[in-house]
């Protein structure tokens, strides 16, 4: 069930390898790096000049390179997920003018950095990228490329070294080049983010405090809804102008300097959503300075309860939350052992944090499984991907994609023991209840359709059920499972990832891993 992330050794190897098949030269002379993020609390709170929570990843990207000579620049993405295509090639303007943004979206960030580096003119370069930190999963995919790519200017011609002046000049690459009216957290943990650590950010005076986090009994569990989210959208920019304006109704520079009294008294000159607003920027710089006490106390349920708040009011106040989201915070604070569970990053999709001893993971995994599975059973297949990131900064992806299995399932049923797959043998039918069959196509679906999709069902039947006709009437078995609730788990995992959709004879989440009857249909 464990995988792990690329280490920065395996990005850069792969960044390396593709830069040689690109360029076909000497092997790139300079390789950087700059992490992702996770934020613990204090959402939507940094562009209103107030206090977040961060933590850096050893989610990581990783920028490969050489200086050339001229001006023309040759950036390549590796990146599966970015928009094509995945190599630009532009040259550096000599007259001061500005770059350009343009398309794709992913190299404007590049171009971004460029046109704010602290130390111009820059000269021409090679650069590959490559990255660990999923693209639009609220773990601030944006920033670390800036900071990563402005570290790698930093080696072709450097600058001063202000690590927050770095962070600044970052900031505004995603401002003026990707359209993004972000505020400073993200840009700056990627710069100042100490491991062991979270980081505590006033925005305004741009002052880091360093948290410990390095408590053995406590993991941070990562889930990614995969929901794409965009930030380049309108309401990421709504939001903020609508905090402005309750900031400017309440005689505030920023939501920073504004009181929930204050807020009250002035309700009746501004509409519902922009009080809605208001109030949820006013209470989570609040909770922020409470949950970053309760984290220096050790104070673990207190700092879970505040999570749990902040989730709620980003849910009901600000809005931007998703039911995706809800679903997963939901299913997290069923387990014991979690302390709590938010949304992280923008929203409109991403990831949640969830808060909780180490001991609870494996059954918070698996809880959140379960949960999952009958979420999609209501709303359609989603692939979820799960990762822990502990203080001592591990993964763990569930729902991988075993293809290989998958096609040896879809072709016969295989003999599994402790060893793995083996050779298949004859058994009777009566002591194996798996089958191959079609699915009766629905109502709603036109026969042409039906046949060009194939949908072609694998059916698990309890095998103390009552004989059917059906099954009495099959066909020898090629061979039997006999580690039922195993083969089980790894089937709604692939189920899941290779895009089936699951169908229950019984909601009873118990029932999905005893195998009483479950049926996955390919989509």
């Amino acid at each position: 069930m464990a995988t792990s992330y690329q280490s920065v050794s395996e990005l850069v190897v792969t960044a390396r390898q593709l830069y040689g098949q690109v360029f076909g030269e000497e092997a790139p002379r300079v390789a950087v790096c700059a992490p992702g993020r996770v934020n613990l609390i204090g959402e939507h709170t940094d562009y209103n000049q107030g206090f977040v929570l961060p933590m850096a990843l050893p989610l990581v990207t990783v920028v490969v390179g050489s200086p050339t000579a001229g001006q023309d620049v040759t950036v390549v993405t590796a990146a599966e997920d970015a928009d094509e295509p995945r190599r630009v090639d532009f040259s550096l303007p000599t007259d001061g003018s500005p770059l350009s943004p343009g398309l794709p979206s992913w190299a404007n960030y590049v171009k971004g950095v460029i046109q704010h580096y602290r130390a111009p003119p820059v000269s021409g370069f090679r650069a590959v990228i490559a990255s660990s930190v999923p693209l639009g999963g609220g773990l601030s995919s944006s920033a670390s490329l800036e900071v990563a790519f402005y570290t790698f200017l930093q080696q072709l011609k450097p600058d001063d070294g202000d690590m927050v002046s770095k962070a600044v000049a970052c900031q505004k690459a995603e401002h003026t080049h990707a359209g993004v009216p972000c505020g400073i957290m993200d840009q700056f943990v990627s710069v100042l983010g100490k491991e062991g650590h979270a980081l505590l950010i006033d925005c305004r005076s741009m002052e880091a405090t360093p948290v410990p986090l390095a408590d053995p009994r406590l993991v941070i569990l990562i889930t990614n809804s995969n929901v794409k989210h965009s930030l380049t959208g309108s309401e990421y920019s709504t939001r903020r102008r609508q905090c402005e304006e309750a900031a400017s109704i309440l005689g505030k520079d920023s939501l920073r300097d504004a009181t929930m009294k204050g807020l009250e008294e002035a309700r009746n000159r501004m509409d519902d959503v922009t009080y809605r607003r208001a109030r949820h920027v006013i209470e989570e710089i609040e909770r922020t300075v409470q949950a970053t006490e309760a984290l220096k106390r050790g104070a673990y349920k207190e700092f879970g309860k505040l999570m749990v708040e902040s989730h709620n009011s980003l849910r009901d106040l600000y809005e931007v939350s998703c039911r995706e989201l809800d679903e997963l915070v939901s299913a997290a604070m069923k387990v014991d052992g979690v302390f709590g569970s938010r949304m992280t990053g923008g929203g409109f999709g991403g990831c949640t944090v969830t808060l909780l001893q180490a001991h609870a993971i494996d059954t918070t995994i698996l809880h959140i499984q379960v949960r999952v599975l009958h979420f999609n059973l209501r709303h359609g297949p989603e692939n979820y991907e799960l990762r822990t990131c502990s203080v001592r900064a591990f993964t763990v992806d569930l729902f991988c994609t075993w293809k290989a299995f998958l096609a040896l399932l879809c072709e016969r049923f295989s003999y599994r023991t402790s060893q793995g797959l083996t050779s298949p043998h004859l058994c009777s039918p009566r002591q194996n209840r798996l089958k191959l069959e079609w699915v009766p196509r629905p109502d709603e679906l036109p026969q042409d359709q039906y046949d060009k999709q194939c949908y072609r069902g694998l059916t698990v039947s309890n095998p103390e059920a009552t004989k059917s006709d059906d099954i009495r009437n099959m066909h020898p078995s090629p061979c039997e499972i006999t580690d039922k609730q195993g083969f089980v788990e790894e089937l709604l995992q692939v189920s899941l990832a290779e895009g089936f959709k699951v169908d229950l004879v019984t909601p009873d989440p118990a029932e999905i891993l005893n195998c009483t009857s479950l049926r996955l249909v390919k989509c």
